[in-house]
């Protein structure tokens, strides 16, 4: 009998894991949080945060280009940095492996930067009757109101 992918047997192959030595196999537990940091590549250092992290690794957003292959330095606060190597990049998501396994305590001991108590309303908030999205005039226009104003600008 000539068994498909579906068979309805089960063999005790289909039941084990996949132990590829070239496949990812991430055993650690990841942590999301949002952590703000410096990664020192390609001799520049770049803003990121940190989306969720590991003892093993953690994923980092970067709006720097940052190559695959490099081993650049991660710095989480004044007193934790951490050396590794960038295994992938999406975007601009990174995947940040360490060398070595990451004490996960050293943040909870670490003093996150904190937003400043002052906030400054930004310039694209302001009634200023300015061409923003965010203009009060939008708010109330009819469909007709709306076409008049976007004259011009709509292909016909």
């Amino acid at each position: 009998m000539i068994e498909g992918p579906r068979s309805e047997r089960t063999r005790k192959t289909d039941l084990e894991p996949v132990t590829d030595p070239g496949s990812e196999q991430r055993i650690a537990r990841r942590h999301p949080l949002i952590w703000t940091g410096i990664l020192h590549h390609d001799y520049q250092s770049s803003p990121i945060r940190v989306r969720n992290i590991s003892s093993t690794g953690a994923m980092i957003e970067c709006s720097s280009p940052v190559r695959i292959g490099t081993e650049p330095l991660l710095e989480l606060s004044d007193s934790i940095s951490v050396s590794g190597t960038v295994a992938w990049v999406v975007g601009d998501q990174v995947g940040f492996a360490f060398h070595s396994p990451f004490d996960m305590t050293q943040l909870a001991e670490s003093i996150p930067d904190v937003a400043p108590s002052e906030w400054i309303r930004p310039s694209y908030l302001d009634d200023s009757g300015s061409d923003s999205p965010w203009d009060p005039r939008w708010n109330r226009m009819s469909v007709g109101e709306l076409r008049q104003e976007l004259e011009g600008y709509i292909k016909r």
